[in-house]
């Protein structure tokens, strides 16, 4: 397989960004046997896929294709320019991808330069720490609400005379806590 990757328009009469050809034989214009049709040559037109990029109308999170060439287009070297939008959204999508971000952090230790590295590992730390904080919250809110749900348990069965023995064996406290919260309610 064969992949050409331009960077200027070259099937102006095509609205796709990538384009695939096949062989044919010259005197019968006839393909080859499925069998034996192999061989088949890719053509990416750069600009186009950053403009259909633009308009929404491809989805990296859907197109692993998608995903590495916005890899591949983040960088324009004639511009000496790095996309910041198309390099968030790959941030973003490394983290769903484990070959990605394998891809991504590689080309970001060869090509960039000490200080955004360090710019990029404080994002990517900030990222993972904010995620990590909601996922405790999240974590701490489930065992506040268990914690008051048995404590309601509790309250509902000691003011309709359930003995602190039965509370204790329906919310797993030992009796003294058991007995312990009864107090609290006075």
């Amino acid at each position: 397989m064969t992949i050409n990757i331009c960077d200027f328009t070259l099937f102006s009469k095509s609205a796709n960004y990538h384009s695939t050809y096949h062989l044919y034989e010259d005197s019968s214009l006839e393909r080859l046997d499925a069998q034996d049709d192999v061989l088949e040559i890719h053509f990416i037109e750069m600009k186009k896929f950053i403009q259909a990029w633009h308009e929404d109308k491809v989805n990296p999170l859907d197109d692993v294709l998608v995903r590495w060439l916005l890899l591949l287009g983040m960088v324009d070297a004639r511009k000496q320019r790095v996309y910041d939008e198309i390099y968030k959204e790959l941030e973003e999508l490394a983290m769903k991808d484990d070959r990605l971000l394998e891809a991504f952090t590689a080309w970001e230790e060869l090509s960039q330069t000490p200080e955004t590295v360090i710019a990029y590992h404080s994002r990517l730390k900030a990222t993972w720490d904010h995620e990590l904080s909601l996922r405790h919250a999240k974590e701490e809110g489930i065992e506040e609400g268990i914690e008051e749900s048995k404590k309601e348990t509790i309250r509902n069965g000691y003011e309709n005379g359930v003995d602190v023995t039965t509370l204790a064996l329906l919310t797993g406290y030992g009796e003294e806590k058991v007995k312990a919260i009864i107090a609290s309610f006075a």
